[in-house]
């Protein structure tokens, strides 16, 4: 039986290069993991829809990026 792999990018096997891979891999865990709330300050913002952010623990929808609910800094 195979073991459960923790990089979501494997799924893709050996399609559409590494670097493609790594980058949309990072991209994937950077919108599924938790954010911090703006408003009750928990670690508990998760992704509802593309853009679409919500805090499990104070109810707080609202719209920030794509992949991620605040700001990017550059």
């Amino acid at each position: 039986m195979p073991s459960k792999s923790s990089n979501i990018a494997k799924g893709l096997g050996p399609r559409y290069g590494s670097t493609l891979r790594k980058r949309w891999a990072e991209v994937v865990q950077s919108a599924r993991s938790t954010h911090r709330c703006p408003k009750c300050e928990s670690m508990r913002v998760r992704r509802v829809s593309v853009g679409i952010w919500m805090c499990r623990r104070c109810g707080l929808k609202f719209a920030g990026q794509a992949y991620s609910p605040g700001q990017r800094v550059v």
